[in-house]
């Protein structure tokens, strides 16, 4: 094997920032969450959301500000 082969194969360490991504990223995998089924959904698989992703009133907590200004450029360009 020349060096250049080895070099290539070799995995680089990870900096701690890195390692705290990984960490991150993998909690988002994590199905032990509770769970709560979406008012109007009757229960089904596209009505159940993460208990994190929703406000005390059941409203989701993300993705209210994309869809805002979703809303302002239709009626801007409209």
């Amino acid at each position: 094997m020349s060096a250049d082969e080895k070099t290539q194969t070799d995995t680089p360490e990870l900096s701690e920032e890195g390692k705290e991504e990984v960490q991150r990223m993998q909690a988002a995998y994590d199905d032990e969450r509770e769970t709560v089924a979406l008012p109007g959904t009757d229960n089904t698989i596209t009505g159940v959301a993460i208990n994190e992703w929703l406000d005390d009133d059941g409203n989701p907590k993300f993705g209210k500000d994309e869809q805002q200004k979703k809303a302002e450029q239709q009626q801007d360009a409209g």
